[in-house]
C-alpha cells in the first residue's frame, strides 16, 4: 500500500490560490491567443534528430570531452570511466564492465590489458565462480582517479558559479529527465507510490499542463490545473474525508507520474488528475495509478469512480478500458468514464 495519501500545507495553498487567481484574471487574452499544436508529437523526426546531435556536440565541446586526454592526466575518457567503475569499491568482472559501459568486449580486453602492465589493476579469481576472475583497481590508480574526481567537480562547481539558485534547479531537472527519457525500461529500479510532500503540487501543476494542453493554450491549460490542485489543496485544508493523492517515484527520486482523487458526490468519486512522464510509460504505472485511486474510492464506500477527459487521449482510453472503466457520455464537454465499484476485491 502506499503512503498515507493526505497532507496539508498553508504555504502552498495560499501561493497556488494567489497564482491561480491571477492567471485566471487573464484567461480573456489567454483564449483568444493562437492554438498551440502539440509540441514534440506532430514534429518532424528529423528535427528531432538534429537536435540530438546539436547537443551532443554542444556538451562534447562544453565539457571538453573531445580532448584525447582528460585533465592532463595520462588517460583517455574511455580509460577514465573504466577505473571509475572499479573505483567505487566494487570488483566486477570484464563481462560487467561491457555490459554497464556498452565497450565492446575486444576492445575493453585490450584496454584491461594495458592496465595489467601499467600496474593499475589486477585479476582476482571469482571464489564464488572458479571459471571467471574480477577485476580490482590498484591503490595507485585509484589515487589518480581521485585526483581526476577533484579536477571534474571543481570544473563543475565553476560552471554552475553563474547561475542562480533557481537556474541550477531547473538545470538539474532538465538533467534528470533527459536521464530518465533515454533510460531503457526499469533502468532506474523499482517505482513506489507516495503520498505528496511539499514541492509535488507546484510540480503536479507544470506537467499536467505541459504533458496535456491539448487544444488549449498552455497558459490556460496551466490556470487549468492549478484551479484543480487549489480546490484539492482548499479540501485538504478543511480536512474533506475521502480524498487522496499519489505521486509515483523512482529509486533515484525522480518523479514520474500522479494522480489525485475528489468527491463528486456521496457516492461517486472522480479522478481529478492522473499523468505518467513519457519515459516512464508502457510499464503498468498508468494501472497502478488507476489502481490505487479505485482501491481508495473502495475502501472510502464510493459506489462509482468517473474520470472526464475534455479530448479522446488514445493512451488514456486504453488505460481506461483495461482498468475496468467504460465511456458513458460523450459530447460537448468530452468523454466520462466510469467504472463501478461493488465488485472490486481490495488486495
Amino acid at each position: 500500500m502506499p503512503d498515507n495519501p493526505f497532507f496539508g500545507h498553508f504555504r502552498i495553498r495560499t501561493v497556488v490560490l494567489l497564482w491561480h487567481n491571477a492567471c485566471i484574471n487573464s484567461d480573456s487574452q489567454l483564449i483568444s491567443t493562437k492554438r498551440e499544436t502539440r509540441a514534440m508529437g506532430s514534429s518532424d523526426p528529423s528535427r528531432a534528430v538534429e537536435a540530438v546531435r546539436r547537443f551532443n556536440r554542444f556538451y562534447a565541446r562544453h565539457t571538453g570531452a573531445l580532448h584525447e586526454r582528460l585533465h592532463k592526466s595520462c588517460f583517455s575518457l574511455t580509460e577514465v570511466r573504466i577505473l571509475h567503475e572499479l573505483a567505487q569499491d566494487r570488483a566486477a568482472t570484464a563481462a560487467d564492465l561491457s555490459r554497464n559501459l556498452g565497450l565492446d568486449t575486444g576492445y575493453l580486453s585490450r584496454l584491461i590489458n594495458n592496465f595489467q602492465k601499467n600496474g593499475l589493476v589486477v585479476r582476482r579469481k571469482n571464489e564464488s565462480d572458479g571459471r571467471a576472475h574480477l577485476l580490482h583497481i590498484t591503490p595507485e590508480a585509484k589515487a589518480q582517479v581521485d585526483e581526476i574526481d577533484l579536477h571534474v567537480s571543481a570544473e563543475a562547481a565553476a560552471l554552475l558559479k553563474r547561475l542562480t539558485a533557481a537556474e541550477i534547479d531547473q538545470l538539474c531537472t532538465a538533467m534528470a529527465d533527459v536521464e530518465r527519457l533515454l533510460s531503457p525500461p526499469n533502468a532506474e529500479g523499482e517505482t513506489r507510490l507516495r503520498g505528496p510532500r511539499a514541492g509535488d503540487f507546484g510540480w503536479m501543476i507544470e506537467r499536467q499542463a505541459h504533458l496535456y494542453s491539448g487544444e488549449r493554450p498552455k497558459l490556460v491549460s496551466e490556470a487549468w490545473a492549478a484551479n484543480m490542485v487549489a480546490n484539492f489543496l482548499a479540501k485538504m485544508q478543511a480536512n474533506t474525508p475521502r480524498i487522496a493523492c499519489w505521486v509515483a517515484e523512482q529509486n533515484n527520486a525522480t518523479r514520474v507520474g500522479a494522480a489525485i482523487l475528489t468527491a463528486d458526490s456521496e457516492s461517486r468519486a472522480r479522478i481529478d488528475m492522473l499523468f505518467v512522464e513519457p519515459g516512464a510509460r508502457r510499464r503498468g504505472l498508468g494501472e497502478r495509478l488507476v489502481a490505487a485511486c479505485t482501491n481508495f474510492a473502495h475502501g472510502a464506500r464510493y459506489e462509482q469512480v468517473i474520470c472526464r477527459l475534455d479530448e479522446p487521449y488514445e493512451d488514456f482510453c486504453g488505460l481506461f478500458m483495461r482498468t475496468g472503466f467504460t465511456p458513458v457520455q460523450e459530447g460537448s464537454t468530452g468523454i466520462l468514464w466510469q467504472r463501478q465499484l461493488q465488485q472490486i476485491c481490495v488486495d
